[in-house]
């Protein structure tokens, strides 16, 4: 039904800011539709897979969800429909703007709306990153994953998994409840999670294809260390190494390389935790902060460790 996280477009009153971020220190090729106004944002091939608007409120984010095909489209809007979700169709402008063939969109139980797209257009020109590196993995897998904290758990989870029938990758009950869900061989495309919080927008993730691109990013955000949320580490689940940086909006956008995939042979586990080692969350309570080193610290006792696993690396060492 839903093959990939297409796109995502975001409202901010930061577009400045955005633009210099996106361009400069992560890398996406920055095209302006109207200067001050409105941006679009490449990582590949594609036209888009950023849509940023100007706003003078506050800031949001909307996920652009991308059915398999044209009878898949139909299906998730009959679904949603069926599950009592009201769906409306995209504008014209705004099916242009993304570059689809056509969208509705919809509420979550979080108020947050979503997008479903059929298809997104190729660009007609090469990507031509924002500094050298060797690109963003994307492809069948779509953009990345997302994770946001929400008070609707289980409402959420009924919806992404029963209704839009995405499929469970593992879960974990700490340092908080989160379960990752996934469409496609990417690990996990959603991670909702439950901290007794309200609903937040915690990351987007981006997976570079090398891991030196993945270091000087990290180099540029320790020219400002505030900027980074989450510390450089490795997750448990997914196996990416990563940090977290903090766009202008206060949310996060993960920065990784090597996550692995899923195949026909996966098993669903609980996981012992949220990482191998690193990743310390400075957004976190004393105490929960607290639990997550000490789980760090068992692991390390134990020994635990994971292959690195990259079909993408296309950088050659020059002599």
């Amino acid at each position: 039904m839903i093959k990939a996280l297409s796109y995502v477009v975001v409202h901010t009153p930061h577009l400045a800011e955005w633009l210099k971020m996106a361009g400069e220190h992560i890398g996406m090729q920055v095209e302006i539709v109207q200067p001050g106004e409105c941006a679009r944002l490449r990582v590949d091939e594609k036209v888009q897979r950023f849509v940023l608007q100007a706003v003078d409120g506050e800031s949001s984010m909307v996920m652009g969800l991308e059915a398999s095909d044209a009878a898949a489209f139909a299906q998730a809007r009959e679904a949603l429909q069926g599950a009592g979700y009201e769906t409306r169709p995209g504008s014209g402008e705004e099916i242009a703007l993304r570059g689809v063939a056509d969208l509705f969109h919809f509420a979550d139980p979080d108020g947050c709306r979503v997008e479903v797209a059929l298809g997104l257009q190729d660009a007609a020109t090469p990507f031509v990153p924002g500094r050298p590196l060797g690109g963003f993995r994307t492809g069948d897998m779509g953009l990345g994953h997302v994770a946001f904290i929400t008070p609707h758990f289980e409402a959420m989870c009924h919806l992404y998994k029963e209704v839009l029938q995405f499929k469970v990758s593992d879960y974990t009950s700490v340092p908080f409840r989160v379960e990752f869900l996934h469409v496609n061989p990417r690990h996990h495309t959603l991670g909702i999670a439950y901290t007794g919080g309200p609903r937040t927008l915690y990351h987007l993730m981006l997976e570079y294809n090398d891991f030196d691109d993945l270091g000087r990013a990290h180099d540029l955000a320790l020219e400002n260390p505030e900027s980074i949320g989450v510390t450089l580490g490795r997750h448990i689940n997914d196996h990416v190494t990563s940090f977290y940086l903090k766009n202008p909006d206060g949310w996060m956008l993960e920065l990784g390389w090597a996550a692995r995939t899923i195949g026909p042979d996966w098993q669903v586990e609980e996981l012992s935790g949220m990482s191998l080692w690193g990743h310390d969350r400075t957004w976190l309570p004393a105490d929960k902060r607290e639990h997550a080193r000490q789980i760090l610290k068992d692991l390390s006792k134990r020994g635990l460790r994971a292959p690195v696993v990259t079909t993408s690396q296309t950088a050659k060492v020059s002599q």
